[in-house]
């Protein structure tokens, strides 16, 4: 299993009024190491791509996040993400969040893809599907 890495600081805009990192930059985080995962081992076609180009769109169908720790303003962040099992119409992904060695989140999230005219569930691409499927990821 590959898992895909970016790095990051807890800025202002992130943080409460406390000064620790807040719900919505805790998911926006999880988010962006999503995008950046697909986008790494499916460069050809992103998801806007996808969108655009065969009226296909991929939905988070499940969150289910665990907070461990706090991250602080300065702090610097690193978001991990992998794929830990990918079906016919689905995918399951996992993530972590940590700040200075501490873990701050876990995350387990299912997609999928669904037609956008529709709302249909539709297949995985086969494209996507070689790409994560793939030692790539």
């Amino acid at each position: 299993m590959h898992i895909f890495r970016i790095d990051g600081r807890v800025y202002f805009s992130d943080t409460d009024a406390t000064g620790r990192a807040s719900w919505k930059s805790i998911f926006d985080w999880a988010e962006h190491g999503r995008t950046e995962m697909l986008r790494e081992a499916i460069p050809q076609c992103s998801q806007s791509d996808l969108a655009a180009e065969d009226g296909i769109l991929t939905v988070i169908k499940s969150i289910n996040c665990r907070k461990v720790s706090d991250a602080h303003l300065d702090d610097r962040i690193l978001v991990e993400t992998w794929m830990e099992k990918i079906q016919r119409f689905s995918c399951m992904i996992g993530q972590r969040i940590s700040s200075c060695d501490s873990v701050v989140a876990e995350f387990s999230v299912k997609a999928a893809f669904i037609d956008s005219s529709t709302k249909h569930p539709v297949p995985i691409p086969d494209d996507f599907r070689k790409a994560l499927e793939g030692e790539g990821l």
